[in-house]
């Protein structure tokens, strides 16, 4: 009998996946002409190449919620471990230059909100070791249920080690600070344009988690107050595009 995997309590991982995809189909042709701008790829990339990339972290944004650990904790009141930085990890192995940088650098911080920049891009390679998340090879441990998550567990997620994760934040500290100061801040730029597509499929597609409702009336700071504001969003440019 095979076992469910979960992004958060009560809900399934594919679940999940499935909700931020679809909401990805609604959210990206409203930015497409300025990614296509921001990125300025027009002369190496179609934008057809640009919009899979784009899904491609969508889908796998998640991916270490099915390492072991995440899974075993995951709705027990113990400590998740970090799993943004195995998704940037996996995104940065597989996407072309000029695209896995900042679409990898806006899945390693999409929970910032968390208090886990720090260590997500300054020592990814150790903070998988303190989790406890790796084999003593160095390889992700994963779930033995994972590999049946068909197109949702990719073949090539065995390279995911504490290599490529050094080598990941390695090369994303020097492509963000590297360049002439006009350069960074473009690239800064469309950091921030992935990751704020990033963050509007995530947060809209899990509306229903209990960490995201008002507790009470005197709630005016809690985390519900931005799901909110997203959810609304997000509604208001479904109900345009069915204008």
């Amino acid at each position: 009998m095979s076992v469910l995997l979960y992004s958060a309590p009560k809900e399934k991982y594919i679940d999940h996946i499935d909700k931020c995809i679809e909401k990805f189909r609604v959210i990206y042709p409203v930015f497409s002409e300025t990614i296509l701008r921001v990125f300025d790829l027009k002369n190496q990339i179609s934008p057809e190449e640009l919009r899979e990339y784009f899904l491609k972290m969508i889908w796998f944004h998640d991916l270490g919620k099915l390492s072991k650990k995440w899974q075993l904790n995951i709705g027990t009141g113990s400590k998740l471990p970090s799993h943004s930085t195995i998704g940037a990890a996996y995104l940065w192995n597989i996407l072309p230059n000029g695209i896995k940088e900042p679409v990898g650098f806006a899945v390693a911080i999409h929970h910032t909100d968390r208090g886990l920049l720090g260590d997500n891009i300054e020592r990814p390679d150790i903070q998988a070791i303190l989790d406890n998340i790796v084999y003593p090879n160095g390889n992700i441990e994963w779930h033995n249920e994972a590999e049946n998550l068909i197109d949702y567990f990719p073949d090539d997620a065995s390279k995911i080690n504490v290599n490529l994760l050094k080598e990941m934040a390695r090369g994303l500290r020097f492509w963000a600070k590297g360049c002439k100061l006009l350069e960074q801040h473009k690239r800064r730029i469309q950091t921030s344009l992935a990751h704020h597509i990033l963050k509007l499929c995530d947060i809209s597609a899990a509306t229903e988690r209990s960490e995201y409702k008002k507790q009470d009336e005197q709630d005016y700071y809690g985390g519900w107050l931005m799901v909110s504001k997203i959810e609304n969003y997000v509604k208001a440019i479904i109900e345009r595009t069915r204008e």
